[in-house]
């Protein structure tokens, strides 16, 4: 417990200008890396008596999972890889612009920019103008959007569909007045609407968000295998941009420079890659939503090239969300229980359609609790 409340107690001090975790990190980041994560599993999985490991990890828990794979793989039994993260990322930049090109999928089906091209065009000129030197949008209503409500309108776009707090339905009608007739009203008043009515809607803790980011920090920074200088990291914008014009500036400014400066010992983690041979035939069941908004469907699918011919694929379409096993999407249960009982039967890659069921969904396992994936920081 003592990372955790000195975690908590470096990253208060930061939030309120009164310090920053730079001797917190130097201490213990080098053992809250992941390579120092699966070790601690392997060691779990051995005092509980277990030969192999049987393992379902969502978001991050599937770099977790795919490095045991690759440093124990004759101790696997089954593991599933729910919303992977990429298995080949070398850097903070690396993850953060894959995850950049992810939201403008996800803006592009929820706003149906394939029927409505205007609206990508529009929404791009609009962020291009909150992150110039105007910071401001004024729309032909006379209406102003300011850089910071632009920011939160960009996050609710990408929401997900399991949210509490239901940012996306609450600025849904408002974003698309703005951008098929130019106008800001409705959305302004959406969005004042929305900020009191979630005012006290669910959990919410600063200093367990603040602890949360700090140990964020600390495993992406530490898993580094390719760390950036500050000028590569600053030359990373382009590359952000490219990876989508709406969202690249927002994301470029709050996230390329996370590990700039970065003083702890690194323990960088592998590229997991070429692994069905490393398995010997051993199935691993990687689920995917393609509109996820914090792994994108690409990791997905470099995830499954990477376990060759090991994979078994199930995709989740038409729902917004992030972790999908066990949330009362049927076919994806059934697979994934089928699989964890019985890992040497072929599981039958298929995609299922969400979109009936994105009103009910809830932690199947214990239907009061938050789904373990949901409320995931950092991402």
């Amino acid at each position: 417990m003592v990372p955790a409340r000195v975690l908590t107690d470096c990253a208060v001090a930061k939030n309120r200008g009164q310090g920053d975790c730079t001797v917190t990190y130097q201490q213990y980041a080098p053992y809250l890396g992941s390579n120092s994560v699966v070790k601690d599993i392997d060691r779990l999985r051995n005092h509980l008596g277990d030969e192999k490991l049987t393992f379902l990890g969502y978001s991050y828990g599937t770099r977790l999972g795919s490095l045991y794979a690759h440093t124990f793989p004759d101790r696997v039994r089954a593991i599933v890889l729910d919303s992977p993260m990429s298995p080949t990322a070398a850097n903070n930049v690396e993850l953060r612009i894959g995850n950049t090109a992810g939201y403008d999928k996800v803006a592009a089906f929820r706003l149906d920019y394939a029927t409505y091209p205007s609206r990508e065009t529009r929404y791009q000129d609009i962020a291009t103008t909150l992150y110039s030197s105007a910071q401001v949008y004024t729309a032909n209503d006379g209406q102003a959007l300011s850089k910071k409500d632009g920011a939160d309108v960009m996050d609710y776009t990408v929401a997900r569909d399991s949210s509490r707090k239901k940012e996306w339905s609450a600025i849904r009608s408002g974003l698309k007045e703005l951008l098929d007739n130019d106008k800001l009203i409705t959305l302004k008043n959406e969005l004042s609407i929305h900020r009191i009515t979630s005012y006290n809607s669910g959990y919410s803790n600063l200093n367990d968000e603040l602890r949360g980011s700090a140990l964020f920090k600390a495993v992406v920074c530490t898993d580094e295998r390719l760390p950036l200088s500050e000028n590569e990291m600053l030359a990373s914008e382009l590359g952000y941009k490219n990876a989508s014009a709406l969202f690249g500036g927002k994301t470029y400014a709050e996230t390329a420079k996370l590990c700039n400066g970065w003083s702890a010992r690194r323990d960088p983690i592998a590229p997991v890659t070429d692994m069905a041979s490393a398995l010997g035939g051993k199935q691993i069941l990687i689920i995917g939503g393609l509109y996820d908004p914090a792994t994108p469907y690409t990791w997905t699918e470099e995830m499954v090239a990477n376990f060759g011919a090991s994979a078994s694929k199930v995709t989740v379409d038409n729902y917004v969300d992030h972790g999908f096993s066990y949330s009362k999407i049927s076919c994806v249960d059934q697979k994934t229980t089928a699989y964890l009982l019985d890992p040497e039967t072929k599981i039958v890659e298929e995609t299922c359609n969400a979109s009936a069921l994105s009103q009910s969904k809830s932690f199947m396992i214990a239907p009061d609790i938050q789904h373990p994936a949901k409320d995931v920081i950092g991402w």
